[in-house]
C-alpha cells in the first residue's frame, strides 16, 4: 500500500463551523492522503500472466485530485455496484487504484457506518 499526500482538495466539505452564523457557510478543505489501493480488493476479477484483470469499472465522474503517478490527469470516482468491491479513484491511464483516506484513517469515499468489504 503507498500513501500520498494530497494538495488537492475535496468540494464536498462545506460545514458551517461552530458557533458561526448558520446562514453563512464557512469553506473548510479536508486533508487526506490517497492511499494506493491492491486492485484484487477494489474489483472483481482474475489474476493473469501480465497481472490483475478486473471487470469493467463505470466511472461516474471525475474529480479535482490527480493520479500521482500521471501527473496531471484526474482521477474518476468508481462507486460500490455490481462487481465493484468498494468505491475508490482510478486512473484511467495507469490504471491505479486510490483510496482517499482522513487523517482519522477514515475512508472519504465510504458512508459512515456501512462497513468497507
Amino acid at each position: 500500500m503507498t500513501s500520498l499526500s494530497s494538495s488537492r482538495h475535496s468540494n464536498a466539505s462545506s460545514r458551517p463551523r461552530k458557533g458561526s452564523d448558520p446562514g453563512k457557510r464557512v469553506h473548510q478543505t479536508p486533508r487526506f492522503s490517497l492511499v494506493e489501493l491492491d486492485p484484487r480488493g477494489v474489483v472483481d476479477g482474475k489474476v493473469v500472466s501480465g497481472g490483475f484483470m478486473g471487470e469493467e469499472a463505470p466511472a461516474v465522474g471525475t474529480m479535482r485530485e490527480a493520479c500521482p503517478y500521471c501527473k496531471g490527469l484526474p482521477l474518476q470516482l468508481v462507486l460500490r455496484h455490481g462487481h465493484v468491491i468498494r468505491s475508490h479513484l482510478v486512473c484511467r491511464t495507469c490504471t491505479r487504484c486510490f483510496d482517499a483516506i482522513y487523517p482519522d484513517g477514515s475512508s472519504a469515499l465510504s458512508v459512515p457506518g456501512v462497513p468497507i468489504e
